[in-house]
């Protein structure tokens, strides 16, 4: 009886070891990360640069280290297939724990507007990375992350004649008034300062001169105003004087630069520069 009793129970031990669920093997953490805005700087309204953080947190205690495979970047919702870069090293170390990586982005304007994305008031600016990770002691892996940035944009004034009248004219001097508007596409103020300028005139400059006073523009509004120039003919050519004495159109060129200050924090001054061309009847004040 006790072999029986014995068999018995080796054969109940083996068969109830062989019913138990095995344990599953330990899962491996997965590194998460995500992308942080930090600032805006630029020199310019159409070149800008774009500050940002990229936090990768390793669950892991060995090290390795984490590369941008790709990225690219979406303007109000919509793909910009050009017109950013990503400066500086896109790979990194990577250590146990929290692990913080600057990242920044150059952004033009103007190969936005070669896209058709239009200049806008403000920008919704997405930055997609996929990053993969490589570790010492752990299987490699990918992930998607995304950062957000918004911000306003800034839009330089634009400048054009409406008019140019003569108001006196003489053997040797001529006065000149230049009708200019001013327009300010943004939603916000613009002040303009140290309005320099030279106009020419069939080919020959004729008169130049600086504004120092400040030109505040409205927001989404235009401003007019005159700038009077005193040309002086001495060594001129006699055809062209009785051309503006004679009020007759003239072929002008008008040239200049202002520095323009703006309430945005990231570009509170910048210097914009204009040339305009074109025909203008002189008109008798």
């Amino acid at each position: 009886m006790s072999w029986v009793f014995l068999l018995s129970f080796l054969f109940t031990v083996f068969f109830f070891n062989a019913c138990k669920t095995k344990p599953a093997p330990a899962l491996i953490d997965s590194p998460s990360a995500f992308l942080s805005f930090e600032k805006i700087e630029a020199d310019d309204p159409v070149h800008l640069r774009l500050f940002f953080s990229a936090e990768v947190t390793n669950p892991h205690q060995s090290g390795g280290q984490v590369k941008i495979e790709s990225w690219r970047v979406e303007i109000n919702g919509k793909r910009a297939n050009y017109g950013f870069d990503l400066e500086g090293p896109l790979v990194f170390h990577l250590r146990s724990g929290h692990n913080s990586f600057p990242l920044k982005m150059n952004m033009d304007i103007d190969a936005l507007a070669a896209q058709g994305l239009a200049p806008a008031d403000e920008y919704c600016l997405n930055l997609i990375a996929k990053l993969s990770y490589i570790f010492d002691s752990a299987p490699p892996s990918e992930l998607e992350v995304s950062g957000i940035a918004v911000f306003p944009g800034i839009q330089a004034p634009t400048f054009s004649i409406t008019a140019i009248a003569i108001l006196k004219a003489e053997l040797v001097n001529t006065r000149f008034r230049v009708s200019l508007k001013i327009d300010n596409p943004n939603p916000f103020p613009v002040d303009l300062a140290a309005f320099s300028y030279e106009l020419f005139g069939n080919g020959r400059l004729w008169a130049d001169g600086m504004e120092r006073n400040i030109i505040s523009v409205p927001g989404k509004s235009s401003l007019r105003g005159d700038l009077f120039l005193l040309m002086n003919f001495i060594n001129m050519r006699r055809n062209l004087l009785d051309q503006i004495i004679n009020l007759v159109d003239v072929n002008y060129r008008f040239t200049g630069e202002a520095q323009v200050s703006t309430e945005v924090e990231y570009l509170p001054k910048f210097t914009t520069s204009f040339e305009l061309s074109g025909y203008s009847e002189v008109l008798e004040n």
